[in-house]
């Protein structure tokens, strides 16, 4: 309640957004780079953060282009993700450079303007998320991987959260083979991949392969490959 007004007429009055469009994102802090809204427990809340993402649009400075990339991977819309990694990629004339608009120098620094070193930190981040996502307790592999768009790749040395780090290989934008290990100590994690899951005991120091089906087809010791361990 607000004084004698409950938040359901407040929801009821009509207002203009000002600036529906703006930059600002930081409302969805939850659920990038925070963990709090998840398509697998929060349903509700990812369907209001896409219909904000939406509205929001794809124009803005790069560092704001990079975060929504990584929202719109959260949300595994591996289309919408993809859309704005291409913005991101617009090549800007310093000379003639508008506010806000985005894009990258022939250098490849992001422009904002002027240049800002955020976007290109952040890329490499989002990125990761379209091809894989970890909480601490579950690893969802190629969550918003654009199939069609890239069909084949590897990715090597990618870290998650709860001190794992894993190589993975696609092929026909399937997963073909993903190879995880952890130097923090052992941990337990939940691979997820399409609608299969495995639970995986990862001992500190051996590598772990799986194939497609989420089967693990090799162990290895991390010593035997030059390791510190």
């Amino acid at each position: 309640m607000f004084g004698s007004v409950s938040l359901r007429e407040l929801q009821a009055f009509e207002f203009e957004d000002p600036e529906p469009q703006h930059r600002h994102v930081s409302h969805l802090f939850g659920l990038f780079p925070g963990h709090a809204i998840t398509p697998q427990h929060t349903p509700d809340l990812c369907s209001a953060s896409e219909k904000t993402l939406v509205k929001r649009g794809v124009e803005g400075p790069g560092w704001s282009t990079v975060w929504k990339t990584a929202l719109w991977a959260r949300l595994l819309k591996s289309n919408k993700a993809y859309e704005m990694v291409k913005h991101l990629f617009n090549l800007v004339d310093p000379a003639h450079e508008g506010d806000y608009e985005g894009g990258v120098f022939s250098n490849l620094f992001t422009a904002h303007p002027p240049f800002q070193i955020d976007a290109n930190l952040g890329f490499s981040a989002a990125i990761a998320e379209m091809l894989v996502q970890g909480t601490g307790t579950d690893l969802y592999l190629l969550p918003a991987l654009p199939r069609d768009k890239w069909p084949d790749g590897c990715a090597k040395g990618l870290r998650v959260k709860g001190g794992v780090t894993l190589n993975l290989c696609w092929k026909q934008g399937q997963l073909h083979e993903v190879g995880l290990w952890s130097t923090e100590g052992d941990s337990v994690q939940q691979l997820h991949y399409g609608e299969n899951m495995v639970k995986a005991s990862v001992v500190s120091c051996n590598v772990y392969t799986f194939n497609r089906n989420l089967v693990c087809v090799s162990t290895e010791s991390l010593s035997e490959e030059g390791s510190s361990c």
